[in-house]
């Protein structure tokens, strides 16, 4: 994602217009207004320098925690909150808890993107339990959005993502968010940043849920996937 320079300024709104993705279409329909409070505080733990994206998605968890999870002993609260147990982000954290409390026990955004994520790993014929947790942290966002599997799919291999062959033309601004966490949980390089994730002016509560999740399943792998919770 772009960097901003502006993020907490009356200049925020007019910054994020200018750095849209060409070509791409807008996330909402309508007249975009700029109407938030000038000069409005941002909370001092918004974001501090090693607050890194890639700090969250790296596969850390305990065996102990991972059986619980795979178990269905751990319930989805739960499991957000240790993972982010360390953020100090307010504006995430917010957004955290508006998931929590809309979480219906799935993971997947919607029935096709389950089917998707299933038939490649059919046609794989690998176990997901065989497979890195950022491999299946990955293919979990390349299924989830409808544009992007189409510019995706072809490039998708056993134990790769070719990114550079996926042309993301009449993608929207929460798929292009999508692409670019794939790309930070794979590379583990940041292409989107934390403050990106949390602003809900950026992106929507579907596009929010699966960049979550995916974390969750680049930390605890495919616990992730059988867990039910």
């Amino acid at each position: 994602m772009s960097k901003f320079f502006m993020y907490g300024s009356e200049l925020q709104e007019l910054e994020q217009l200018m750095m849209l993705v060409p070509n791409f279409l807008p996330r909402r329909s309508g007249v975009i207004v700029v109407q938030r409070i000038r000069n409005e505080e941002v909370p001092s733990g918004f974001e501090r320098d090693y607050e890194h994206i890639t700090a969250y998605c790296s596969s850390n968890g305990s065996r102990s925690f991972t059986n619980q999870i795979a178990g269905g002993y751990i319930n989805y609260e739960e499991i957000v909150c240790s993972c982010f147990e360390k953020c100090e982000s307010h504006h995430l954290n917010v957004r955290l808890g508006d998931l929590i409390r809309s979480h219906d026990g799935e993971l997947f955004l919607s029935p096709k993107h389950r089917s998707r994520f299933q038939t490649v790993c059919r046609i794989q014929s690998e176990a997901i339990e065989n497979r890195s947790s950022a491999y299946l942290a990955t293919l979990f966002l390349l299924t989830a959005d409808d544009n992007l599997w189409c510019a995706a799919k072809d490039h998708i291999y056993l134990d790769s993502f070719d990114f550079k062959k996926m042309h993301l033309n009449g993608i929207n601004t929460d798929g292009y968010a999508i692409y670019q966490m794939s790309k930070t949980i794979q590379l583990a390089k940041e292409y989107i940043k934390l403050n990106e994730i949390s602003d809900k002016h950026l992106i929507g509560e579907q596009a929010f849920k699966g960049i979550i999740n995916s974390i969750l399943i680049a930390k605890y792998g495919a616990a992730m996937l059988q867990a039910n919770c």
